[in-house]
């Protein structure tokens, strides 16, 4: 009887403590890690050479939307293709459970507007076996996957499912609805729900519309529904809460932070506040986050910030992209639904008018960007803007002298729709800025929003991209501190005990790559059409990573998946409550 499982021979060592990186073997048995160090040949079934490749703890990704993607996708690419092994899921309020029947298919139109997940492909991929939230987290657990999964319990279908959706908007919960609210979150955690997930982004500035372009109900809830809320957190002893309550540009950023102070002085618990990014040209707006951040510590408030500093950029069709829906003018365009009607729109004079006299490039700073930034991708139809094909639309509008919101239309008007655009994100490519995000021991790296925005982008090779940027590129940190932040950080903010560092005893949880082929095309995107019902996506494939292992079993190797299904649904200390409470109250 072979001694270990799996013997990784001559790999360099990155554990994901900071520890130095060392040559060593790592022994797998039964999904843990057995043992680091020289171990005897021939003590394995299996051995993987990863002479000259790093060894190193794979990614948890605390900021995914996955929730549909997991049902057809075991293995939630394109991040595991990154070396992803662990995803959060249920983020910003977004989720399918608790849902009563006749709901399910609003549930679907929220997504599709709101995460940009396509209708169709939820419609075919999504088996409805479920109601309650111990429902779907048995559900999730019956499901093969080929990645760990954490979930909170979003408030949106919490809402829908006590008020009703388009009711939550119009009035605030009646007390015995926020009894039944507070029933319904102990009931999901003691069934593995990590805590909850809303966004409280309010009407303006906010691009998270419902499918009929009004706010979501958490949006504009009263802060006492959270405060609510917060009360099982106080009563857990634990849990976390997660909320997008900032974006870039939005004028009241002060006010949204007093709110999430409140949350963690209510609930006693955890609070992971979205979005702290570095912006180009205003180094003042990343640092007044981390300057409120210190504050909080200091004055013992539990706040963490999810970041979003990787270096990505966004295609996409008209017909496709609603981040625009943030600004009422553009609003008007998602509300034209069908092709013909947009392309009325587009055409119509007074639109023309409209735009051109509301147009305010700041104001799409909370989206992806101004039009001034945009570049033209694919002309389609419109010949005559062929020869423009990568120019960005801001020059090549003062060239053409015209308007750059008459030269966006007449794109449109002239492909029929059928005109591609690029940005490349806001998000400031300056490394020392990132670094100074990066080093907050409160900051999350990523997000990848994974499973969502399929049609236009698609960052889930963040963790690729910091460990190029900032370490192979730049050197301003070193491999041994982003791949700490990389799994050590999400696991100790999460309290995954077992997960996110490589130490006997813990789950073997690993990415194997080549550190000089570690790489991926930017700029470029490959189009998959391998959603349900024909449905497509935008993805970024990995170069340079030669195995990824979940609980032991290796999940990719040199780009292919080998069927196993090894990940698991997590359950962290965090929140738990004693037996003796759990079957009280179930009594």
């Amino acid at each position: 009887m072979t001694q270990y499982d799996l013997i990784i021979r001559r790999g360099v060592v990155v554990d994901g403590t900071g520890a130095p990186r060392r040559v060593a073997d790592v022994g797998v048995k039964d999904g843990r890690i057995a043992a680091i160090g020289e171990l005897d040949p021939g003590a394995a079934a299996r051995e993987i050479d990863a002479d000259g490749l790093i060894v190193a703890p794979g990614v948890i990704d605390t900021h995914t939307h996955y929730d549909a993607q997991i049902n057809w996708d075991p293995y939630c690419t394109t991040s595991s293709w990154h070396g992803m092994t662990t995803a959060v899921i249920g983020n910003c309020g977004f989720g399918y459970a608790p849902v009563k029947p006749e709901m399910r298919v609003r549930y679907m139109q929220m997504m599709a507007n709101t995460e940009q997940i396509p209708y169709p492909a939820q419609a075919a991929g999504l088996s409805w076996g479920w109601e309650t939230f111990p429902d779907w987290m048995e559900h999730l657990r019956r499901l093969p996957k080929g990645v760990n999964v954490l979930t909170y319990l979003p408030v949106n279908p919490l809402l829908s499912y006590v008020v009703g959706p388009d009711e939550a908007k119009r009035r605030p919960p009646t007390q015995a609805e926020r009894a039944r609210m507070r029933e319904l979150l102990h009931e999901a955690m003691d069934a593995g729900a990590i805590g909850f997930s809303f966004s409280y982004l309010g009407v303006e500035g906010n691009s998270h519309v419902d499918f009929d372009q009004s706010p979501m109900p958490t949006d504009v809830m009263d802060p006492e529904e959270a405060f609510n809320l917060c009360k099982v957190i106080r009563e857990r002893g634990g849990g976390m809460i997660q909320l997008l309550s900032e974006m870039p540009a939005m004028k009241n950023a002060q006010e949204k932070r007093a709110f999430v102070e409140q949350l963690a002085i209510r609930s006693g618990g955890r609070v992971i506040n979205n979005v702290i990014v570095p912006i180009s040209g205003r180094p003042d707006y990343h640092r007044d986050s981390l300057r409120w951040l210190a504050g909080c510590r200091e004055r013992g408030l539990d706040i963490w910030m999810q970041s979003f500093i990787g270096r990505g950029w966004s295609e996409f069709n008209i017909m496709d992209m609603n981040a625009w829906d943030c600004v009422p003018v553009f609003r008007t365009m998602s509300q034209a639904s069908t092709s013909a009607e947009r392309l009325a729109l587009v055409r119509s004079q007074a639109y023309r008018d409209r735009l051109r006299s509301e147009y305010d490039p700041e104001r799409l700073y909370e989206a992806l960007g101004p039009l001034e930034l945009h570049y033209l991708v694919r002309a389609g139809a419109a010949k005559r803007f062929a020869p423009y094909v990568g120019r960005e639309l801001g020059p090549l509008a003062q060239e053409l002298d015209v308007p750059v919101t008459d030269l966006f239309l007449d794109i449109l008007s002239e492909s029929e729709l059928e005109a591609e655009l690029g940005i490349v994100t806001m998000v400031a490519h300056d490394a020392d800025w990132k670094v100074e995000i990066a080093s907050d021991p409160k900051v999350l790296l990523g997000s990848s929003d994974g499973g969502a925005h399929g049609k236009f982008n698609n960052v889930a090779y963040w963790s690729t991209d910091y460990i190029m940027q900032l370490v192979r590129e730049t050197g301003l940190m070193s491999l041994e501190q982003v791949h700490n932040l990389l799994s050590a950080r999400p696991a100790e903010a999460f309290e995954l005990e077992n997960r996110g560092t490589l130490e006997p005893g813990k789950a073997a949880d690993m990415m194997i790559y080549d550190y000089e082929r570690l790489n991926y095309e930017f700029g470029r995107y490959q189009v998959l059409h391998d959603l349900p019902n024909g449905e497509w996506r935008r993805s970024v494939g990995a170069r340079g990573v030669r195995y990824t292992l979940v609980n032991g079993e290796v999940t990719f190797e040199d780009g292919e998946c080998t069927g196993a299904t090894s990940g698991s649904v997590l359950m962290p200390s965090v929140g738990r409550r004693p037996k003796k409470a759990v079957l009280a109250a179930a009594e």
